[in-house]
């Protein structure tokens, strides 16, 4: 009869991140990046490591007899696992976010400081944002390119967590453009 046990660490090194994680950490995607790393992490029931709930055993155990002072071999595959953990983590990040993790042993230190290195620069990201909102004017761009534009800065605030109402983005937009635009936008508000 085989052995069809589950193992306490699982290792699935045969898995190619690249499929899973389309996105590299830079200073303006953490959350759509956290998003697709936790997806694959999860979906390979490895989270703990990244949290920090799936703890290291102890480096010794006591033997079968509880007479002799083991090395634990669990302590193995625990580390190879988180390892391989920590691999995927730094292969989806760009240089720039690898001066953070450089030294650091665990998978759960890499998540731990990439966290605090990263989520925390939202805040900061949000202004700098709805300052390029304010300050944007329609000079002679296609309408088209400018809309574009204004829509990419509106996409990277969902990104970092702070969306844009609807309400608000129209609000942005036609502050933007002058009132040449906001009078063709009222006609068609008004007559359609």
């Amino acid at each position: 009869m085989a052995n069809t046990s589950v193992p306490k660490y699982p290792y699935p090194a045969n898995l190619n991140v690249a499929n899973f994680v389309s996105l590299k950490l830079s200073s303006t995607n953490y959350l759509l990046w956290e998003t697709q790393v936790l997806s694959l992490i999860e979906s390979q029931d490895l989270l703990g490591f990244v949290t920090g709930d799936t703890i290291p055993p102890y480096t010794e155990i006591t033997d079968a007899n509880n007479t002799n002072i083991i090395p634990n071999p669990d302590l193995a595959a625990w580390t190879r696992t988180d390892r391989l953990v920590k691999a995927w983590i730094t292969a989806t990040i760009f240089e720039e976010a690898l001066g953070v993790v450089v030294g650091l042993k665990t998978s759960h230190d890499v998540w731990s400081a990439l966290q605090n290195a990263f989520s925390q620069g939202s805040q900061a990201r949000e202004l700098e944002l709805l300052l390029k909102l304010q300050e944007k004017k329609k000079d002679s761009t296609p309408l088209s390119d400018y809309i574009k534009d204004f829509k990419a800065i509106c996409d990277q605030l969902n990104a970092i967590g702070k969306p844009l109402s609807d309400d608000k983005k129209v609000f942005w937009l036609l502050n933007t453009l002058g009132p040449r635009y906001v009078f063709g936008y009222e006609f068609t508000q008004t007559h359609y």
